[in-house]
């Protein structure tokens, strides 16, 4: 939260059901929350798919998502 704080980004993404939990303080289910906003300490975050290894399944889905976000 320190480097957020100190870079001030606009939007943040977060890779995978691991990384969005442990950030958001909450367990996340990727395919559950697909392009719902979190607001948390002022910062805005998103959860997708992790696009790498075994999720290169769902790379299609993360692209999407990623767009959408983009888009905002």
């Amino acid at each position: 939260m320190k480097e957020m704080s100190v870079v001030k980004p606009e939007k943040i993404v977060l890779f995978g059901n691991q990384v969005s939990s442990i950030v958001l303080g909450e367990k996340i289910k990727v395919s559950e929350v697909r392009k719902k906003k979190f607001e948390k300490d002022g910062f805005e975050f998103y959860s997708v798919f992790y696009p790498v290894g075994n999720g290169i399944f769902n790379i299609d889905k993360s692209i999407e998502d990623i767009l959408y976000i983009k888009s905002k």
